[in-house]
């Protein structure tokens, strides 16, 4: 499957909702990208039916809001569907009310798991951790945490009494400034599972479970409140939002202003097809 190159104007006449991813996409990290202010205030103005659809778990909706207000573009809370916000559906469908929760995130983070119910834990807390969230890959000496969380993970496997591991962010890496680029949550999730794994081979027990793009989670709770699925995702990276819309049957387009950088049809020739965007987006307006 080869893209096709697509401009906004044709996206906003094809499709009854937009989704767009913000690191990349509308933000460098630090700053509005070029153009993303005056496309949401024209959205915004003409009520295109749009949302912001991230795997940012570090901040609630309201900080979400905030951020992007304080770089001039005003995203409403109810237009913004973060993988951080459907921690209380999975605590609630997996029955974990009240269980205690080591949280690997920021304040908002924790939040996010009280509201759901969970009992909040620290690294150094004397209690045991039924459930483990990563929800942000900082701040954290990451060797002493994977070699504790390793040996304690592996301890209660061995117990019968496995640990619940939840990634909400899944992206592995992330841009953060205009050329400058950091870690996520994931790389050091995908690290403790391989490491599980070379223990005691392959469990699900031993696997995090997914919230945030490419995972469908995220993607029905927008397609449920955009109110209908002829939407498409634009993003910029392949293995999350390319790779989910496409694995929920969204249309998606990407762009060239984060990490993604192909920009030419062609250079999509050797790329799996579930990998392949619909479109190549080139600009914001």
């Amino acid at each position: 499957m080869i893209p096709s190159y697509i401009d906004l104007e044709a996206i906003f006449d094809h499709y009854d909702a937009v989704f767009f991813d913000a690191y990349g996409v509308l933000v460098d990290g630090i700053d509005s990208l070029p153009n993303a202010e005056h496309l949401v205030n024209m959205m915004n103005t003409s009520a295109m039916n749009y949302f912001i659809v991230t795997n940012d778990a570090s901040k609630s909706t309201e900080s979400l809001s905030n951020k992007f207000q304080s770089q001039g573009m005003r995203i409403p809370v109810e237009r913004i569907v973060n993988s951080g916000s459907l921690i209380s559906g999975y605590y609630r469908d997996q029955d974990l009310l009240g269980r205690p929760t080591l949280v690997l995130g920021t304040t908002d983070s924790r939040a996010y798991v009280a509201g759901s119910g969970g009992r909040i834990l620290d690294l150094d807390s004397p209690t045991e951790p039924d459930v483990i969230l990563f929800s942000s890959s900082g701040p954290y000496d990451w060797e002493s945490t994977l070699n504790h969380l390793l040996n304690l993970v592996s301890k209660r496997f061995k117990e019968k009494d496995p640990i619940q591991m939840v990634l909400p962010n899944t992206d592995f890496i992330y841009q953060d400034g205009p050329a400058e680029f950091g870690m996520g949550a994931a790389a050091f999730v995908k690290t403790l599972e391989e490491a599980l794994m070379r223990l005691h081979g392959k469990h699900d027990f031993l696997r995090a479970s997914k919230l945030g793009k490419p995972n469908p989670p995220i993607f029905i709770e927008a397609i449920r409140r955009a109110g209908s699925d002829n939407a498409v995702m634009i993003g910029d990276q392949l293995e999350t939002d390319i790779l989910g819309a496409n694995n929920v049957g969204l249309d998606s387009a990407i762009v060239t202003t984060g990490i993604n950088k192909r920009s030419d049809p062609k250079e999509f020739k050797d790329i799996p097809d579930n990998l392949t965007p619909r479109y190549i987006l080139t600009s914001l307006v």
